[in-house]
């Protein structure tokens, strides 16, 4: 997949925002290159030479001139060549990178919440008899009061349920602790790649959130609240998202029609175009 070769890539106006905010972030990327190319990312100014950054298209000034750069590419001495330099994502990718970093902050934060769950858990494998009999005295201490106001203490749904569960055996809890656990650690690991914009995380997002897709429709169908609703939508909305703009899994030709895809968009490719070369030298297949 490839763009015509005089047709540049338009910003919107909040796609140019984007680059413009992320620049000021993270700094910019300059690319020092040994290719032709390079006199058109470069320009003399009074302070001396200045570099074209490959995210926002500004000039900005050469390295130790006070310009802080999050990522340079390439020396005075060392230029580079053009299949060295990363994809610089803007427009739309640019877009997609922020919805991965909300997607991010819910993941994480679902994960920590787990973690905090399963380590709760296991220390009911060593504390559930103790706290069954603490239940019991609680519930039997209840009962004149439960009388005077006319509820049943001894049939409480809710102390009956609390009994039950602390029933279990002690390997029980320690299982259960062991899952939701592992759950946890998916879902911060799912964070962290998502936050980074890491492809691999796009794949374990989907499959992780995938596979419990069934049981939220089964608990949704059984025991329907507001909630859980929500909570399959967003899970379906998240999982149809990334496989479409990711094409993840052979979609939409797959993962080298994305890189084509994010390749074209870039401003090294506008400047290739607009030189009449085509975009295919751009052969790097990592995104910043």
């Amino acid at each position: 997949m490839s763009t015509d070769l005089a047709t540049p890539v338009t910003l919107s106006a909040r796609e140019t925002a984007w680059v413009l905010k992320r620049c000021a972030r993270r700094g910019h990327v300059v690319a020092l290159l040994d290719d032709e190319i390079a006199s058109l990312l470069s320009a003399d100014s009074p302070s001396g030479v200045v570099h074209r950054c490959l995210r926002c298209g500004c000039f900005v000034a050469v390295p130790g001139a006070g310009e802080p750069y999050a990522t340079l590419i390439g020396t005075p001495e060392q230029p580079v060549s053009l299949g060295a330099v990363p994809l610089v994502v803007r427009g739309a990718h640019g877009r997609k990178l922020a919805l991965l970093r909300l997607l991010a902050i819910e993941r994480g934060g679902r994960g920590a919440l787990l973690l905090l769950a399963a380590l709760g858990i296991s220390q009911l494998a060593s504390s559930h008899v103790a706290l069954a009999e603490w239940v019991g005295r609680l519930a039997e201490a209840a009962k004149p009061l439960g009388n005077q106001i006319g509820w049943d203490v001894a049939q409480s749904s809710i102390v009956r349920e609390a009994v039950d569960l602390l029933g279990h055996a002690s390997g029980t809890y320690t299982t259960i602790a062991w899952l939701v656990g592992a759950y946890g650690v998916v879902q911060v690991t799912e964070g962290i790649g998502l936050w980074g914009g890491w492809r691999w995380a796009e794949y374990l997002a989907v499959i992780a959130t995938s596979a419990f897709v069934p049981l939220e429709i089964y608990e949704l169908i059984h025991h329907a609240t507001i909630w859980k609703a929500l909570a399959l939508a967003v899970n379906l909305v998240a999982v149809a998202y990334l496989v479409y703009k990711g094409r993840l899994f052979g979609v939409r030709g797959g993962h080298l029609a994305y890189l084509a895809e994010v390749r074209d968009a870039t401003l090294l490719a506008d400047v290739l175009r607009g030189a009449g070369r085509p975009t295919t030298p751009l052969t790097s297949h990592t995104l910043v």
